[in-house]
């Protein structure tokens, strides 16, 4: 409420007009997300035309600047689903003596790791910091003790979960996939702003189901909400002979009704946004965003969509109409009629959920997972979620979840 208001002062400052219009006053934001002197307003606000009518005084601007301590405004706008989920963000203001060619670059700086992109290019979500740094100690410990030694990172993007890994663990190389150019010509350049050199990074451009390396991997990342699903067969394709672990990313519809078990989070009504970045707070801490990753693959299952399963049907469309689409047919949600691996029928302890009182839906997610996921393994192997890492309420009711897999041959 705070900003709103600073906003509303600034505005009424600008125009002499004491008393706020109703057409532009609903769109004023309450958060913002501040990188270095840029300030990164949530989707949906400053958008009515009045604002552009209020900033031709010359005089709304600069005063929000100085308000917020920033030397550049943008807003967010809803990505586009052109199956590269590029950017559409866009500049409202930079001050004078800002460098044109860097107007729109932002950068972030999570756990003494540097992240720049292009805001009007590529998109960034700060609501997976906590999940990139929960693997880190992960894969440290792994390195360290001489067990892993290859990730493979199959929606890279600009580097969300590539760089952590390479930056602050010992892993000897990650393989990063993506197949939108703009991503990682910054990917490139934040390894180089992170002095990482090219021999621990290997870059792969391409649909991660045709271009993905076989038998290398000790971890694979699918880091893509709505739905990693697509690539779930070229996931298993990449893990060693010795097996190793899958993290995949997924929306889990979560209805209240089901056990409340969601109620004690203060976002579970709450208004996520389905674009690169809507902060909680008006300073520089975690923000309510979309997924990481630049992949326009959608699965749509009962459990796994955008906003509402109409929006998910023609996203999916939109996809299979663009030219990244595959040309076999999608597999179907459910295959019933696959033959099962016998030892799949074995009893499987239940995964570790990092909430307490985990939604019925999310287990019976990630039970589905490992019936699917059996069927893309060697005969004989074991597939068991271990764990389901709750990361945040990508839209109300719809929980982004990941799921740490663990795949290995029996014996």
């Amino acid at each position: 409420e705070q900003l709103a208001h600073s906003l509303l002062a600034a505005a009424a400052e600008a125009t002499g007009c004491a008393a706020p219009q109703p057409a532009w006053l609903a769109q004023l934001p309450r958060s913002y997300s501040r990188y270095g002197d840029l300030a990164l307003f949530p989707e949906g606000t400053l958008d009515h035309p009045s604002f552009a009518e209020l900033a031709a005084s010359g005089r709304l601007w600069p005063t929000v600047c100085g308000l917020l301590k920033v030397r550049r405004l943008a807003v967010v706008r809803r990505v586009a689903r052109d199956g590269v989920r590029s950017s559409r963000s866009r500049l409202l203001y930079t001050e004078p003596g800002c460098d044109p060619a860097s107007a729109t670059v932002a950068t972030c700086v999570e756990h003494g790791v540097s992240l720049s992109w292009d805001i009007a290019d590529c998109m960034f979500s700060r609501g997976n910091a906590a999940e990139r740094h929960r693997l880190v100690p992960l894969v440290a410990a792994a390195a360290a003790d001489g067990s892993e030694s290859c990730i493979v990172d199959l929606f890279a993007g600009i580097g969300y979960f590539t760089l952590p890994l390479l930056a602050r663990t010992g892993i000897a190389q990650v393989i990063a996939i993506d197949w939108n150019p703009a991503a990682l010509r910054w990917l490139r350049r934040n390894l180089q702003n992170n002095r990482i050199g090219e021999s621990r990074c290997r870059v792969l451009q391409g649909d991660n189901r045709l271009v993905a390396p076989a038998d290398l991997a000790d971890r694979v990342l699918l880091g893509l909400v709505p739905s990693s699903r697509l690539s779930w067969p070229a996931a298993c394709r990449c893990l060693r002979p010795a097996g190793g672990w899958l993290h995949v990313h997924e929306n889990c519809d979560s209805p209240r009704e089901a056990t409340g078990c969601n109620k004690d989070h203060p976002n579970a009504d709450g208004s996520d946004k389905d674009s690169e970045d809507a902060s909680r707070t008006d300073k520089d801490l975690s923000v309510r965003g979309s997924s990481d990753g630049a992949f326009g693959g959608l699965a749509i299952t009962s459990n796994c969509f955008y906003k509402d399963r109409a929006a998910t049907a023609a996203a999916h469309a939109a996809f299979l109409n663009s030219p990244h689409a595959p040309a076999a047919e999608l597999p179907p949600p459910d295959a019933a009629d696959c033959d099962e691996d016998p030892l799949a029928e074995a009893a499987e302890t239940p995964p570790v959920c990092s909430r307490s009182r985990p939604h019925p839906a999310w287990l019976s997610m990630a039970a589905s997972m490992a019936r699917e996921l059996r069927r893309h393994m060697p005969p004989g192997w074991r597939v068991r979620v271990a764990r389901i890492q709750f990361v945040k309420w990508y839209a109300p009711r719809v929980a982004h979840l990941v799921f740490d897999v663990e795949c290995r041959p029996a014996g």
